[in-house]
């Protein structure tokens, strides 16, 4: 979806992860885990395990995908808790690169922060410290998750105003969703650094709020506070 002359000129993927993330996180989460794109699949799900979801309803569905639920594994973790799965890796990583922790106390200072953020303690490093293989190639990846999300929340708002994203997700109309991205998002990737990439999408700096307000929004509505 990148312009092909980008291509040409041996410009290719996009100038930070963060942006990448934004990507993969929008289809995962704000498409995948919309009510909109559930209501599409699950049909289609009915049929292949029906078995499991003969009795499920289309809002019992959405429910059971949205379940929020404190966890180990950083890539098994709901939407929600999610950003807390990086925010514990992030603190680790400023401590190490700050001389505050040393590799030794590792895995115990993961599991306290584990404890303290989530509510729940590893009781083997395959479940705490050793689960990404990311720091073995380097550090400060861990954050691009985050910026991704709000990333792709502040040009999902900007999406709304020209379609509206559940309804094309419902009705499978992938064209539509996938071309708008093309000309706003992947476009100017290669080109602009973060900053100025995400101004050019929706017209304001960064801001985390477009991010909150989703899961406050979506999140309260769903466990009714």
């Amino acid at each position: 979806n990148q312009p092909e002359e980008d291509y040409l000129r041996a410009l290719n993927d996009r100038q930070t992860m963060g942006q990448h993330e934004s990507v993969s996180r929008f289809y995962e989460n704000r498409i995948g885990r919309s009510m909109g794109f559930l209501r599409h699949i699950f049909p289609l799900c009915q049929e292949i395990v029906p078995h499991v979801l003969k009795d499920v309803s289309e809002k019992e569905f959405y429910e059971a995908v949205n379940q929020v639920k404190p966890s180990l594994i950083r890539t098994e973790a709901d939407e929600f808790t999610y950003t807390f799965h990086i925010i514990i890796r992030y603190e680790l990583e400023k401590e190490i690169v700050n001389g505050k922790v040393c590799i030794q106390e590792l895995p115990d200072r993961w599991n306290a922060l584990y404890e303290k953020y989530l509510g729940v303690r590893p009781s083997n490093d395959r479940e705490g410290v050793l689960q990404d293989v990311h720091w073995t190639d380097g550090f400060g990846y861990f954050p691009a998750y985050a910026l991704g999300n709000m990333y792709n929340a502040m040009y999902y708002s900007r999406m709304k105003e020209d379609m509206d994203p559940e309804e094309k997700a419902e009705s499978g109309d992938f064209k539509v969703l996938n071309g708008w991205m093309k000309e706003h998002v992947f476009k100017e990737g290669n080109h602009l650094p973060p900053k100025d990439w995400i101004r050019h999408i929706t017209g304001r700096p960064f801001t985390s709020k477009d991010f909150l307000d989703y899961l406050e929004e979506k999140y309260g509505a769903l466990y009714e506070l």
